[in-house]
């Protein structure tokens, strides 16, 4: 490595400003203002003509100080393949720009015989100098959807022409597509990743925005995203990053646009268009960036352009003073110098596995399991402190009720678990009972509080609130889950301390305990049962582990999971699913092998190996049934649907991608955007077969009436062997799990008929929490 390249890291990894300008290492060259599509989130095609700068100008203007150091350039419009002189442009861009090494072109592929004959014109002009050729291609939405955003019939199938021969060609270095995300296509994103894996084509996504350049600045509709939409954008976002993106910097914009998108936070992401990017216009005037600058000059061959872009540079800060931290634009550049250290080290990690090679080095657990002790006691010190300035006891409202525990989190379970308690409480303390839920992510529990008329009045609060809130509430309940080992352990138990040091009621109510972990994590749920008023188990084996950890027993009662309780009463909102009444339908409650979390005693090479087996027995088996029965109908439901919990859409979509024999009888229709929980509830009524392996699918099986196989992911250690033992399910471990197996079990239930549905009075949880709380009136 050059002296002079290591200057620079060292540099930017402890610079505490923004960097100073310098001259261009990227230009964005828009070269056309017309274009052949009718894009829902650009005006340019309602240009009719187009008044561009000429290929005579473009030479004299390249020819500047200025645009000495340009390494990149890229060619988009508009159209860029309508201009009949885009070649010529190409050879005057390579001739002039001694530095550059990469050329880019961005394209709608609608006129794809001239598209493909433009690229290759293009290319081979490009590879005379060596220069790396990269083609993107604009595609919306897969199918009918990028056709409705475009506003062209017929342009995804055109693309497709344009794509299959960019990535046969061997000018072209790089081929991608880029999708721009608006109001038309948000709830639809995942159908055309999945093409472009089966394609083995590079996608990257980005939001659309109001863009001076595509005289959309006044044009809102198609940018206005609602709640909901903007909370499936984001976790769609994190599914890219934890799923498929393997870039350390789109990973780093994908993180700096989700915290934009859902938590209103500043631009983290870099862009090289503070400091060293420029745009030419298609009139060839000189501007930084194309979303917010002005034109510097009005045509580059028109005085001296180096010159004019470093005298402007008072305008240019205050666009990084006032637009850049609201800017989602998907310019990528030099990040602030913690995230280029952090991206540096995973660059350096990934060539030399560093981590790999730590955590081999001697005493390496012992360290790490101090180093999580000392940050998990920091977190208790930390919400403890702000404790101050809390409501004193004088302020409480006795009719509220703080409920805490994994909220923010939750899944499809996790709301009916909710429900459960609500509907109980309430049954003790009257309808009118003020609820504060308290949520690890808030957006995650605003968007449950949009679906279930439970939540109505209910105040979402973030856990620092929730924490100063417990001490002035009448009730504070750690609302049903399990208490496991992990750090958001904390502030449950400062919420439950706060709580208990005003003499609030304390309830742990319908909870599992475990899988248990280190030491500070057990006694972190020793702390919150011992705060405890009232304790109400789950189940037995959760009972059990309470008396490991020096908690009486005596003191606490078992009953059903409260999802029961929500399960059994009627839900006049279900949407029907009539058409599968009288077939033959398996319904999936299947996630990814969670074996960080419920095998830590085995060898993470053991757990993989299990894990494969599991995904590949599913799919086997349901080929064989398929063979079996032609008729059949696989229908795979999201227990979970954000990224906190794993999201079953991505595990789903990769289990059944390459099982091309399958996808006739795969109803898709449930991996959409999450739908309200009641409207899940139709499909447990009406399936034959449900393979249950998230613990909550098996309660909405059993509580449903279905013909349940449950899939054993604790390894016979916890909650699922449990609960399918206590309604005589049959279980499976995924240790030992055989496709033979599970085949004959399927079949075995497909010409069975199927259970009766539980009925309210076989439960117990909300008579056990109403006598609790009864008689501690």
């Amino acid at each position: 490595m050059k002296l002079s390249k290591l200057y620079r890291v060292a540099n930017n990894c402890v610079r505490q400003s923004k960097p100073k300008l310098e001259k261009p290492k990227v230009i964005q060259f828009p070269v056309i203002d017309i274009c052949n599509s009718r894009c829902q989130m650009c005006r340019i095609w309602e240009n009719k003509q187009s008044t561009d700068i000429t290929v005579d100008e473009l030479k004299l203007g390249l020819n500047n100080e200025l645009f000495s150091e340009v390494e990149a350039i890229g060619f988009n419009g508009g159209e860029p393949t309508l201009r009949s002189d885009l070649i010529d442009m190409v050879r005057v861009v390579v001739e002039c720009l001694p530095a550059l090494k990469h050329v880019s072109l961005i394209t709608n592929a609608f006129k794809y015989k001239q598209v493909i004959e433009q690229i290759d014109g293009m290319a081979s002009v490009i590879k005379q100098k060596n220069i790396n050729f990269d083609v993107m291609v604009s595609l919306d939405g897969f199918e009918s959807v990028h056709d409705a955003v475009r506003g062209r019939d017929g342009n995804f199938e055109n693309a497709k022409h344009v794509i299959r021969h960019i990535m046969q060609s061997k000018l072209v270095d790089n081929v991608r597509i880029g999708c721009t995300v608006i109001r038309e296509n948000v709830l639809h994103l995942a159908p055309l990743l999945d093409f472009c894996i089966e394609n083995k084509v590079y996608i990257k996504y980005r939001l659309g925005i109001p863009h001076q350049r595509l005289y959309t600045q006044n044009l809102l509709d198609p940018y206005a995203l609602t709640f909901e939409e903007k909370y499936e954008f984001v976790e769609f976002l994190e599914g890219l990053i934890s799923n498929y993106e393997t870039s350390v910097q789109q990973n780093f914009f994908y993180r700096s646009l989700i915290d934009q998108v859902i938590y209103d936070e500043p631009r983290q992401a870099g862009c090289d268009w503070q400091h060293r990017g420029a745009t030419i216009t298609a009139k060839g005037e000189l501007a930084y960036c194309a979303v917010e600058s002005k034109a510097l000059m009005s045509n580059i061959s028109d005085g001296d352009a180096n010159k004019v872009y470093f005298k402007n540079e008072g305008h240019l800060n205050e666009i990084i003073k006032t637009k850049c931290d609201s800017c989602h634009h998907d310019y990528v550049g030099l990040p602030p110098a913690a995230e280029y250290r952090r991206q540096l080290f995973a660059r350096l990690n990934n060539k030399f596995h560093i981590k790999s090679l730590i955590r081999k080095a001697p005493f390496f657990d012992n360290i790490d399991k101090l180093r999580q002790s000392k940050a998990f006691n920091f977190s208790l010190s930390y919400y403890r402190s702000s404790i101050e300035g809390s409501l004193n006891a004088k302020d409480s409202v006795e009719q509220s009720v703080l409920i805490c525990g994994w909220y923010g989190t939750e899944t499809l379970g996790d709301k009916a678990i909710l429900g459960g308690v609500i509907e109980s409480l309430q049954a003790s303390l009257g309808q009118n009972i003020k609820i504060v839920l308290v949520a690890i992510n808030p957006y995650i529990s605003h968007m449950t509080k949009l679906q279930m008329p439970e939540l109505k009045s209910a105040n979402v609060v973030g856990l620092e609130e929730g924490v100063r809130l417990a001490g002035s509430c009448g009730y504070c309940v750690f609302g049903g889950g399990p208490l496991m080992a992990i750090n958001e352990l904390a502030p449950m138990q400062v919420i439950f301390e706060n709580a208990k040091k005003h003499g609030r009621k304390t309830i742990v109510a319908g909870c599992g305990v475990g899988p248990l972990g280190e030491n500070f994590h057990n006694e972190s749920i020793r702390q919150i049962l011992l705060l405890s008023d009232i304790r109400i188990y789950r189940d037995n084996k959760s009972q059990d582990y309470a008396k490991t950890l020096g908690v009486p027993i005596q003191e606490g009662e078992v009953a059903e999971d409260p999802a029961f309780t929500w399960l059994t009463k009627p839900h006049s909102s279900v949407i029907s699913n009539a058409q599968y009444v009288d077939k033959k339908v398996i319904l999936l409650g299947l996630r990814d092998f969670p074996y960080k979390e419920y095998a830590r005693h085995l060898p993470e090479h053991e757990c993989l190996a299990i894990k494969s087996r599991y995904e590949n027995v599913i799919v086997c088996a349901l080929q064989t049934i398929v063979g079996l029965h032609p008729d059949v109908i696989i229908r795979p439901l999201p227990m979970c649907t954000n990224h906190f919990g794993s999201d079953d859409r991505w595990f789903y979509r990769k289990l059944f991608r390459s099982a091309s024999d399958l996808k006739s009888v795969l109803d898709l229709s449930l991996l959409g955007p999450e739908l309200p929980p009641q409207e899940y509830l139709a499909a447990f009524e009406n399936c034959s077969v449900l393979l249950a392996m998230r613990f909550h699918s098996l309660v909405f099986g059993v509580a449903k009436g279905a013909n349940c196989l449950a899939l054993d992911y604790t390894l016979g250690k916890g909650k699922v062997k449990s609960l399918a033992e206590r309604f005589n399910v049959p279980v499976m471990s995924l240790q030992d799990l055989n496709a033979d197996d599970v085949v004959d079990q399927i079949n075995l239930f497909l010409e069975s008929k199927t259970r009766e549905p539980l009925v309210r009075d076989q439960l117990s949880f909300i008579g056990v929490l109403t006598k609790q709380l009864t008689n501690r009136k």
